[in-house]
Order: C-alpha cells, then sequence, then structure tokens
C-alpha cells in the first residue's frame, strides 16, 4: 500500500463520527450566522475581481490598454497577499466584529472613490488598496468559524463562508458588466458602494464573533496532536486559488480560438460555471462528517482532475461541464481547508487566518502569470500540465494531516 493510501486509512479511523440526528440539534441561531456569513462573504470578495469584466469599457472611457486591465486585477490580488498577514494581526487587536466593520467600510468608501477616479493611476491606486482592504473582512470571517462551539456547527459556518466567496466572485464580475454599459461608470461604483453598505448593517446588526472563552474543543483540534497542520493548510489554500487562476486564465484563450471561436459575451458568462457548487459545497459538512477531512479532499482533487481531462475535448458541452466539475471541486476543496484552519489556529486563529488569506491569493497570483506563460509556449495540454506539477510538488513536501472528526465537547 502506498503511502499516500496509508495515511488516508488513517484519517479515515480519526475519530468517531457524530451521531445520525446530530443535525437535529443546531442551534436556532445557527441559520442567522450562516446568513450573515453568506452576505458579509459576498460583499467582502465581490470587490476582488470587479475589474475583469470590464476591459472594453475601461478601454473607452479611461483609454486602458488590455495589459493595464490586467494589471488593475494584479494590484488588488497582491494587495490582499501582502496585507493578509497584517491583516490578521489587527483582526486579533481590535476583535473580528470590529475588523469585519471595519473592512467592509472601507470597502464601500473605496467603491465610491473609484466612481469618481479618472485615468490609469487613480485606477491602480484604488484597486491595490482594495486588495489590501479585503483580508480584514475575509480574515475576521474565517475567524468566526475558528470560535464556533462545534466540529458541526464550524462545518456550516465554513460551507457558508464559502457559498459567500462564490456569490461574490460572481456577482462581482457580472453586475459591473451589466450596469456600467447601462447606467454609466459612476452610478455602477456607486451601486457597488451601496452593496457594502448593506452589507455593514447586516454585519452591524448580526455579526457574532462567537464565544471568545471556554472554547468547546476537542483534543484532534489542537496543533500537533494529529489534527490538521498550518503547513498543510497553507499549502492547500496555495493549490488551489493557483489551480483555479490557472485554469481560467488559459481556458479564455483555449475557447476564443477554433474550434470553438466565443465571443467576448460568451466569455464573460464563463464564470456562471462556478453557480453549480454552491449546492455541493452545502454538502461539504456531511461529507467531512462522515468520511474526515483527508479523504475529502481527495475526493474532491478526484472529482476536479476528471473535469479537467474532459476539457481537452472539442465539444463545447463537455468543456463546459468538464470546468463545472473543476470549480465544484475546488469550492468543495475550499469549504473543507476553511474548516481545517480553524482545527489548526486555537493559539492565534486571527493570525493563521491572515496567513492562510496570503498564501491563497499568492497562490492565485503566481498561477495567472506561471499559466500565461505555459499557454505561450505549450496550449492548454501545458497549462494542465503546470498545475499538475505544482499540485504532485506541494502533495511530496506536506504530509497529510490526520482528519479531527468528533465532536466531543471539552473546554480548552
Amino acid at each position: 500500500m502506498t503511502q499516500s493510501s496509508d495515511i488516508v486509512d488513517g484519517m479515515a479511523r480519526s475519530g468517531p463520527s457524530l451521531p445520525p440526528n446530530a443535525d437535529a440539534a443546531v442551534p436556532s441561531g445557527a441559520r442567522r450566522d450562516s446568513l450573515v456569513m453568506i452576505g458579509c462573504a459576498t460583499a467582502g470578495f465581490s470587490s476582488l475581481y470587479l475589474t475583469q469584466s470590464l476591459g472594453p469599457e475601461l478601454h473607452r472611457l479611461h483609454g486602458l490598454s488590455a495589459q493595464q486591465c490586467a494589471a488593475l486585477l494584479t494590484a488588488t490580488t497582491l494587495g490582499l497577499a501582502v496585507a493578509s498577514p497584517l491583516a490578521g494581526v489587527v483582526t486579533q487587536r481590535l476583535g473580528a466584529r470590529r475588523a469585519l466593520l471595519l473592512g467592509l467600510a472601507a470597502l464601500g468608501l473605496l467603491n465610491a472613490g473609484l466612481a469618481a477616479a479618472q485615468g490609469f493611476s487613480a485606477l491602480l491606486a484604488l484597486r491595490a488598496a482594495q486588495g489590501m482592504a479585503m483580508p480584514l473582512a475575509l480574515s475576521a470571517l474565517l475567524t468566526s468559524i475558528e470560535r464556533q462551539p462545534s466540529t458541526r456547527l464550524a462545518l456550516g459556518v465554513s460551507a457558508s463562508y464559502v457559498t459567500g466567496t462564490i456569490c461574490g466572485g460572481v456577482l462581482g464580475r457580472l453586475l459591473p458588466a451589466l450596469l456600467v454599459p447601462d447606467v454609466g461608470w459612476v452610478s455602477a461604483f456607486l451601486a457597488m458602494a451601496a452593496l457594502h453598505g448593506a452589507a455593514l448593517l447586516l454585519a452591524a446588526v448580526g455579526f457574532r464573533a462567537g464565544p471568545t472563552s471556554a472554547r468547546v474543543e476537542g483534543p484532534s483540534r489542537r496543533v500537533g496532536e494529529g489534527g490538521p497542520t498550518l503547513t498543510a493548510v497553507y499549502a492547500g489554500g496555495f493549490a488551489l486559488l493557483f489551480s483555479q487562476m490557472a485554469v481560467f486564465t488559459c481556458i479564455a484563450f483555449r475557447l476564443a480560438e477554433p474550434p470553438f471561436s466565443w465571443s467576448t459575451a460568451a466569455l464573460g458568462g464563463l464564470y456562471l460555471v462556478f453557480l453549480p457548487a454552491l449546492a455541493l459545497v452545502r454538502a461539504s459538512r456531511r461529507v467531512v462528517i462522515a468520511v474526515g477531512h483527508g479523504r475529502a479532499t481527495v475526493a474532491a482533487a478526484l472529482v476536479g482532475w476528471c473535469g479537467l481531462l474532459a476539457t481537452l475535448a472539442e465539444t463545447p458541452s463537455v468543456v463546459v461541464a468538464g470546468l463545472v466539475g473543476f470549480s465544484a471541486s475546488v469550492f468543495f476543496a475550499q469549504a473543507v481547508l476553511a474548516h481545517a484552519l480553524s482545527l489548526c489556529s486555537a493559539a492565534s486563529g486571527a493570525r493563521a487566518s491572515g496567513g492562510y488569506l496570503f498564501f491563497y491569493y499568492m497562490g492565485g497570483s503566481v498561477g495567472a502569470v506561471a499559466a500565461a506563460a505555459a499557454w505561450s509556449g505549450f496550449g492548454w495540454l501545458g497549462c494542465l500540465v503546470l498545475v499538475a506539477a505544482l499540485q504532485g510538488t506541494l502533495t511530496l513536501f506536506v504530509r497529510v494531516p490526520r482528519a479531527a472528526r468528533t465532536d466531543e465537547p471539552r473546554t480548552v
């Protein structure tokens, strides 16, 4: 038996499953917490890809070149990655609730600034500032997962967080693309600012950071006792966004060429393949409880690679189906990692969340650049080989941690 299969077998034995009626005991406030998490994560994440679908409008209204349009996205992802460790420290000092309110308020003001911005320099500075403000909100949300009083509730909230990131990614791409041509640049970005204002109100009224003392834990939730390690979670986060950015950077080029020859509008709608993942992400809690983090991650990887292999076909429907499978696997794995992070961050959850965001978005920044180079030299197959090489390399250096699946209450 291989080493990886031994590890997976060990994860399967890492603890008893929850009782069959465990879900029935979910407190009534848990649903409210999930809705607040979805709303805040949607608003917080919507700023990341604001300009990705606005290339023609940026050229028409501001005279930007294709390279300058790409720089607006790179500035945001790099700003997010660089600011994430500091955001973790600030969140730890201010508390999750205050950090979330500050982050959402800053993002709303920066969107209002974009409405009045003129020229590439102003847009670049504001987009970089948005990237630096985002981790304050996202780190606060991730920290609230770690503060949940049980594994069952933490899994549910982590799924809600990923649901919000999916909705935010789609909304952030589609809403500006729909509004700017119809109502103009200024009104479109004031509408995005209003979205953050609504999320700010939602957070002020409904966000609960969770218990700050006498936190209910399990022994396998402690670092060094067989639970998930920060090294493994950070590496997984880097690999996830590296893979997603690499695939979606290159697939647009592939679909724009024969035999597909998709239009710009059709390529803009490509990100709708993220939406079917919403149903699967909500099931991540049951899957992790049943088989553990390790096996759930392995299953997600297998589904993802089945989807990527399908993209080698010459039939559009098969390619789109493959992208749906790949996207679903990525977001499912993200939900698993978000919960795993809460199991290994008991000493300093905010700092651990900041570190995770750093590696996650640094992976995305590197993935986009590396994929563009791979496409130039080797085409779509080269992009897939790049993703496989990155994932394989990280697997060699990171031992998959034993899953933590107990829900036995005890006080730390």
